[in-house]
């Protein structure tokens, strides 16, 4: 019959079979051991990585063998937080200066021989009042910071990434779901998913992967007044199916994978992380 493939007696089958395992796993194998080589050879920057979410990164990272840079907003918090990480270094910059961002980055790759990875992690909180009256300066300010300031290290860091680098740009689970109270947040968040979005089409060609990550309620120094008062605890914590808050080492997880190497052909994703808050 024409085009029907001759039937293989069950012994060629098998020595076919054999010979395509062996050949896949001798290819898995190989392709391991330069994702390994990659993985324990990253150099990676950390923004906001003086506590929190960018702190349990970094340490994550670094503990992987990955060379780590972080920064932050102050000479004495990232002064103590090189106290407590065994990393290349960090420095202090303005996030919403792109200036000052571009100098950073630049001192961070000269310092860790290159750049395949980037956190950008940087930002700051909203307000916590109703839009009627909510302060249009700092509404500004948390743009500059967790929009403007994104983009500005993503783009100087862009600059001198190679082909397999990735970015990852830490947006929130507000912006997808919008938190009463908070629109100056929810509206600087949203626009960090679409950055990383627009940022995955723009850089395509070049190689680099872009994400945006979406936490949800994690314990952190910023979150920390908030998870610990009963009451609101017990009503955050019945919005999420998972019953419990993250933590900032179950982050660090998705982040690290995401700069591993292994999801190179993961850009424009935007991946939840709340225990099921934003399903």
């Amino acid at each position: 019959m024409g085009g029907r493939l001759p039937r293989l007696c069950p012994r060629a089958a098998r020595s076919l079979c054999c010979q395509s395992s062996s050949r896949w796993d001798d290819g898995r194998r190989e392709g391991d051991a330069r994702l390994s080589e990659i993985a324990n050879s990253r150099a990676v920057i950390v923004s906001g990585g003086t506590s929190g979410l960018g702190l349990a990164t970094a340490q994550l990272l670094a503990a992987r063998g990955a060379r780590v840079w972080i920064l932050g907003s102050r000479e004495q918090t990232v002064a103590a937080a090189l106290d407590k990480l065994n990393i290349v270094g960090g420095s202090a910059c303005d996030a919403a200066d792109e200036s000052s961002v571009e100098a950073a980055v630049t001192h961070a790759v000269e310092a860790l021989g290159g750049l395949d990875g980037v956190f950008v992690n940087a930002g700051v909180d909203g307000e916590d009042k109703n839009a009627m009256e909510l302060s249009l300066d700092n509404f500004r300010r948390i743009l500059d910071v967790n929009v403007l300031g994104a983009f500005a290290l993503a783009r100087a860091s862009a600059r001198v990434m190679e082909r397999g680098s990735a970015i990852v740009i830490n947006a929130s689970v507000s912006g997808l779901r919008p938190e009463h109270g908070f629109v100056d947040y929810n509206v600087s968040k949203a626009a960090a998913i679409t950055l990383a979005q627009s940022l995955a089409l723009d850089l395509a060609d070049r190689g680099i992967a872009v994400s945006a990550i979406c936490p949800g309620y994690i314990r952190t120094p910023m979150t920390e007044p908030m998870l610990d008062d009963p009451e609101r605890a017990a009503e955050l914590l019945s919005l999420i199916p998972a019953g419990r808050f993250g933590e900032p080492v179950d982050v660090a997880e998705l982040v690290d994978f995401l700069l591993s190497g292994r999801a190179t052909y993961m850009t424009g994703s935007v991946l939840s992380i709340d225990g099921g808050r934003s399903v």
